[in-house]
């Protein structure tokens, strides 16, 4: 029994084609430029290590379907017709003859009828320039699972455009601040030795304390107290916005007591925090890389 394979081609939007993790618990969608297309390839997301031929889009997958039928209906109908050409010239003369008048079907094009989804953030790795493409805050370059500075500065830049234009900034201001720790949580995770990456790198602490005992480097190394002070702030009003209805709690007030007289009261947040967390952030990742023994 033969096997009969078709080549399909899919349309690309500036060179960029989507690509769609089927792991259970990701299921998102970003873009590789079609030069960058690899072997295997890693979810943006959520790290995980995909085939090319495994990350095809629904929509995608749909329009395949629709160019392989008609080339298959194209093939079928050429080999039905070159059995009854065959079988004509057998009995072209004779008691019985046969005559037979040619099938022809050409495949019909297929206009794709979907447009691939919106992503609002595009990135060039610098470990493998791998060019790609995201839609909010990721985790790794999909080419070689990089978490550089680079993922981190495309994250904040993301999360600004998306202040910038939100309606609601008390709303987009919750979002910023659990996203930035996220970015924060997706890097640690990478740079984390095997033994660490479940460290629960979303408290700043428990991120110290993690890097501490696995190379014996204080990542707060070089930050001012003030400094030191807006992270806190920031990681732990992430925290009550997300556990404690946004209200500053026992927890809170452990972590951040320059801020007991609070309690009960509703974390108040602003750009002017989130932006100069976000530098201070910065810092602290410089500290993680710099200190990195794969990078020596």
């Amino acid at each position: 029994m033969s096997t009969v394979s078709f080549t399909v081609t899919f349309p690309t939007e500036a060179g960029f084609i989507g690509r769609e993790c089927n792991a259970a618990n990701c299921g998102r969608c970003f873009k590789v430029h079609e030069d960058s297309l690899r072997d295997e390839l890693y979810c943006p997301y959520c790290g995980q290590r995909f085939r090319k031929d495994e990350l095809f889009t629904r929509d995608q997958l749909r329009y395949a379907e629709e160019q392989g039928v008609e080339l298959a209906k194209e093939y079928m109908y050429g080999e039905i017709d070159k059995m009854f050409a065959n079988m004509a010239r057998r009995f072209r003369s004779g008691p019985v003859r046969m005559t037979q008048n040619p099938i022809r079907y050409k495949a019909k094009t297929v206009a794709p009828a979907y447009r691939e989804k919106r992503v609002d953030s595009e990135l060039s790795c610098p470990d493998c320039t791998v060019v790609f493409q995201v839609f909010g805050v990721f985790g790794f370059c999909p080419g070689c699972r990089s978490e550089n500075q680079a993922v981190y500065d495309a994250n904040l830049a993301i999360l600004r455009l998306e202040l910038a234009a939100a309606k609601d900034q008390g709303r987009a201001l919750r979002h910023a601040y659990s996203d930035l720790v996220s970015a924060f949580e997706h890097f640690c995770v990478g740079r984390a030795s095997k033994e660490f990456r479940k460290a629960q790198f979303q408290d700043l602490f428990e991120a110290r304390r993690a890097f501490k005992e696995q190379r014996g480097v204080d990542i707060l190394t070089g930050l001012s107290a003030d400094e030191t002070l807006t992270l806190r702030r920031v990681f732990q009003k992430r925290h009550a916005n997300i556990h404690n209805r946004g209200l500053i709690g026992e927890r809170y007030v452990r972590k951040v007591p320059e801020d007991a007289r609070l309690i009960g009261q509703r974390a108040e947040l602003s750009l002017e925090e989130f932006e100069a967390g976000a530098r201070a952030l910065r810092s602290v990742i410089d500290r993680i890389v710099e200190t990195d023994p794969r990078a020596a």
